[in-house]
C-alpha cells in the first residue's frame, strides 16, 4: 500500500512500515502524519481516532516532540516501538 499523507521531508522510523501493515491487516485505517505524532489511526470498532508516535527501540523524542508534550500535557500520544504495542494501544482506546 502506498504511503499516505506523509510530508516529503519527514524522517520515518524503520519499524513504521511493519506497524502500519499490522494495523491495516486488522482493519484500522492509518494515515502517516508529521505532527503531533507519526500515525493517525481510525478504529472502526469504537469509531475513534488516535495519534501514535513510532520510535525504534531505544529511540528518543526530538526537542520539538518534547516541547509539544510539555505544552499539551493532557494530550495522550502513546509511544510505540512494535506492532504489538501499537495494536494494544489502538484496541484499548
Amino acid at each position: 500500500m502506498p504511503k499516505k499523507n506523509v510530508r516529503p521531508d519527514a524522517r520515518r522510523d524503520a519499524n513504521e512500515p511493519e506497524i502500519v501493515d499490522a494495523l491495516e491487516r486488522r482493519g484500522y485505517i492509518v494515515h502517516r502524519i508529521g505532527a503531533p505524532g507519526d500515525l493517525l489511526i481510525w478504529n472502526p470498532t469504537n469509531l475513534s481516532w488516535q495519534v501514535q508516535e513510532v520510535k525504534i527501540p531505544g529511540g528518543r523524542l526530538t526537542p520539538k516532540q518534547k516541547k509539544y508534550r510539555q505544552d499539551h500535557p493532557r494530550v495522550d500520544i502513546p509511544i510505540v516501538e512494535t506492532a504489538e504495542q501499537s495494536l494494544g494501544e489502538a484496541f484499548i482506546r
